[in-house]
């Protein structure tokens, strides 16, 4: 990293200038407290180092121009990797938060932690160099792995990723040189990026409930995830729901994530007889079809018929109880303002989603009195990456160590 390091004192100055946007040069001096001319010594160091940059002049009445100062975008930026269990996201952030770019790529057959962290490499040093930037002027990256992820950034387990006690954080840092953050399970970095992002930006406190290759239910209050003391809280689809059911990879029979998972629900699917269903299923459930779960969930619980003559009105029940099952247990046990519905089975059923919000209202103690909200997620794949850049940019801003002198 070859950002210039600045003291303590000028560092003051334009965290000034960063919460305020494009100040007055002049209204710097009452903001930090400090004599006129101290301040303009540091405005000067820090245009000279790069930080700032002058973005034009305000006239105000009589007198000189005020100088508006902004962060110099230019000054270093943030990124943002999204590993998901088929997908690479990535997403670059400058240094005043500003998204610059994003991309996105499918994993490789070869899923090895080595394989996929320099896929995620080439990825990132691609996305760069469409900004005319190098990996030197990183000042931070954010990585979501799917899977379990402990504080000091080791992918403890990834069923998805077959990934098991991998140092993925101190694995970054020594390729990058810079602050590194790691986080767990994507749901998790879902739920931190509709606080950021997305429906629950405004919610003192919300519950993202996400149902689509898992299903998990992650509170978020005052924008801060609750984790638990093993990095769990929140792992819904391993509570038995239907004892002596499906076996799970966890080893139990039964698992909410078991029986109303993504992949639960293909796997009903193809053991139902074909006649009766309708033909855009049909083809997508042929051995040959290679189709995506979100597209035979899309196809079996968008267009299913109603009544005694719908081949998949079991299917449909039995996956309604169990999601809603789920909601209400997070319901009850969190006591949300606001619930969102994230995933690939709310995203992809309208119907589903609704079954699941009447079931829903049937299961809660005391539904009326809760005034809860209910909302479908609005982030995607690359605003979790996005959300990541932005985690780790306002990580930046409230403790820049790399940065400072000791001065």
């Amino acid at each position: 990293m070859t950002t210039s390091r600045v003291s303590p004192f000028d560092w003051s100055v334009l965290q000034v200038v960063h919460r305020l946007g494009t100040p007055p040069q002049q209204t710097l001096a009452e903001q930090v407290g400090r004599q006129r001319s101290t301040v303009n010594g540091a405005v000067q160091r820090l245009l000279a180092a790069g930080w700032l940059r002058r973005v034009g002049q305000a006239v105000r009445g009589r007198g000189r121009p005020a100088i508006l100062l902004a962060v110099n975008e230019d000054a270093g930026c943030f990124a943002g990797v999204e590993i998901a269990a088929r997908e690479l996201h990535c997403a670059v952030v400058a240094a005043d938060g500003t998204l610059l770019d994003h991309a996105a790529s499918r994993l490789a057959d070869d899923t090895s932690c080595e394989v996929v962290l320099e896929q995620a490499d080439l990825h990132l040093r691609g996305l760069l160099s469409r900004r005319g930037l190098g990996v030197e002027r990183l000042l931070g990256i954010w990585a979501g792995v799917n899977g379990v992820v402990d504080e000091n950034g080791v992918v403890v387990t990834s069923a998805a990723l077959g990934w098991h006690d991998e140092p993925v954080r101190s694995r970054l840092a020594k390729l990058y040189q810079c602050d590194v953050l790691v986080e767990g399970a994507s749901a998790a970095t879902s739920a931190a990026a509709e606080a950021v992002l997305g429906v629950g930006r405004h919610a003192g406190s919300f519950v993202y409930y996400h149902a689509g290759r898992g299903i998990s239910a992650r509170l978020i209050r005052q924008g801060q995830p609750l984790v638990g003391a093993t990095q769990r809280a929140g792992e819904l689809g391993h509570v038995v729901v239907a004892p002596g059911g499906t076996r799970c990879p966890c080893g139990n029979r039964g698992c909410l994530e078991a029986e109303a998972s993504g992949p639960a629900i293909v796997a009903a699917l193809r053991r139902l007889q074909r006649d009766g269903l309708p033909d855009d299923l049909r083809r997508l459930l042929r051995p040959n079809a290679d189709a995506e779960p979100e597209e035979i969930i899309g196809a079996a619980f968008s267009r299913a018929k109603r009544g005694a003559g719908d081949p998949l009105r079991n299917t449909r029940q039995r996956v309604t109880q169990y999601l809603a099952m789920g909601a209400a247990m997070a319901v009850a046990a969190y006591d949300p303002e606001l619930l969102v519905l994230g995933g690939y089975l709310f995203e992809r059923s309208m119907t589903l989603r609704n079954d699941v919000c009447r079931a829903l209202r049937r299961m809660v103690l005391d539904w009326e009195d809760r005034n809860l909200e209910v909302a479908q997620g609005q982030v995607v794949m690359h605003d979790r990456a996005v959300g990541g850049a932005a985690k780790v940019c306002q990580r930046f801003w409230a403790n820049p160590r790399a940065v400072l002198t000791g001065s």
